[in-house]
C-alpha cells in the first residue's frame, strides 16, 4: 500500500529539503550532512546543538544509506546525504586520540555546533558506523570507497579495545578520551551488538580473520559473564570486575541482533545476500525492493 511509503518518507522529504528552507530552518554553522539531535515537529526547527552518532541519533545516518539500497539504488537522494553526511562526520567528527592517549587509536566525537566544544566521549552505540561504513564502500566509486574502509577498520579498532582492554572482555557503555588513555565512562554492560554488527560487515567484505578472532573473544566473554545457568543471559553492572552483579534484565537486542550478527560472523556468506537484502538498524532483513 503506497499510502504508507508515502507517509513514512515524509520525514526524509522535509530533513532532504530542510538545507534550502534558508537558515532560520538549516542554521548557519550547521555544517550539511550532520544534524543535531532533536527537531521540533511542530516548526520542523532544531531544538539542539549537540550532534552524535551514539544514542538518539544514530539510525538517521545509516537509513540514509540503507533506503538508497532498499531502493534498488534508485533513490538517489539518500545516497548524496549519506556521502555528504559521512564528508562532514570526517572532516568535523572523527579524531585521533594521539601518541599518548589510546596509542593512535581513532574516535569519533560528541561536538556542538554552536559552542565548537567537544565531548570526548565514544558510545558502544557508535561501534555500528564501521559496519555502516564497510556496507557504504561496497556501492560508491573505488576512489571514496578507499577512504570509508580505511575509516571503518580503524574504528573498529577502537570498538573491539573497547573490549579487550576491560578485566571481562566486555565493553562499557560508553569510553572516555580525555585522561591520558581510553577508560571507561559507565562500567555497565547492556549486550549491545554494535560492535558485532561492524565486525560481521568488516568480515563478510574484506575476510580478513581477524574480525572473526576478535568476534569469538567477545562472545566467549559475553558466555562467560552473561550468562545464566538457569536459562537466558543478563547483563553485567560492572565489566571491570570478574565478579560483577548481573542487572537481571535481557535486553531484546541480545536475540534479535547481537547473537544474530555473532552467527552470521561465523557462518557462510550464503545465510545472508547483502545484494538482495538490507539489514535494518533492529537487524531484521528486508528484501531489496524490485526496480
Amino acid at each position: 500500500n503506497p499510502v504508507y511509503d508515502a507517509l513514512a518518507s515524509r520525514v526524509i522529504d522535509y530533513l532532504a529539503a530542510m538545507p534550502e528552507a534558508g537558515d532560520d530552518t538549516w542554521p548557519a554553522d550547521l555544517p550539511r550532512g550532520l544534524y543535531p539531535m532533536f527537531i521540533s515537529v511542530e516548526s520542523g526547527k532544531f531544538t539542539s546543538q549537540e550532534i552524535t552518532l551514539g544514542a538518539r541519533a544514530d539510525s538517521l545516518y545509516e537509513y540514509l544509506l540503507k533506503q538508497w539500497l532498499l531502493s534498488s539504488r534508485t533513490d538517489g537522494r539518500g545516497r548524496r546525504m549519506y556521502e555528504q553526511s559521512v564528508a562532514a562526520i570526517g572532516e568535523h567528527l572523527v579524531a585521533s586520540g594521539g601518541p599518548s592517549r589510546c596509542r593512535n587509536c581513532t574516535l569519533l566525537r560528541q561536538w556542538n555546533h554552536r559552542t565548537r566544544t567537544y565531548n570526548e566521549n565514544m558510545d558502544h552505540l557508535v561501534c555500528f558506523v564501521p559496519g555502516m561504513l564497510a556496507l557504504g564502500a561496497q556501492h560508491i566509486p573505488e576512489a571514496e570507497a578507499e577512504g570509508h574502509v580505511r575509516l571503518a577498520a580503524d574504528l573498529m579498532e577502537t570498538c573491539y579495545a573497547m573490549y579487550e582492554k576491560q578485566p571481562t572482555g566486555l565493553a562499557p557503555e560508553f569510553v572516555k578520551f580525555d585522561g591520558g588513555a581510553m577508560r571507561a565512562g559507565a562500567y555497565h554492560n547492556l549486550l549491545r551488538p554494535e560492535a558485532a554488527e561492524s565486525l560481521f560487515y568488516l568480515w563478510r567484505f574484506t575476510k580478513d580473520p581477524k574480525y572473526r578472532e576478535w568476534g569469538w573473544k567477545m562472545f566467549v566473554a559475553f558466555e562467560k559473564h552473561t550468562r545464566i545457568e538457569s536459562g537466558g543471559y543478563a547483563g553485567i553492572q560492572n565489566v571491570a570486575s570478574k565478579n560483577s552483579a548481573k542487572d537481571d534484565t535481557m535486553q531484546t537486542f541480545w536475540l534479535a541482533e547481537t547473537l544474530k550478527y555473532f552467527l552470521m560472523l561465523f557462518s557462510d556468506d550464503s545465510i545472508l545476500d547483502l545484494n538482495t537484502h538490507v539489514i535494518n538498524t533492529e537487524a531484521h532483513p528486508l528484501k531489496v525492493l524490485p526496480d
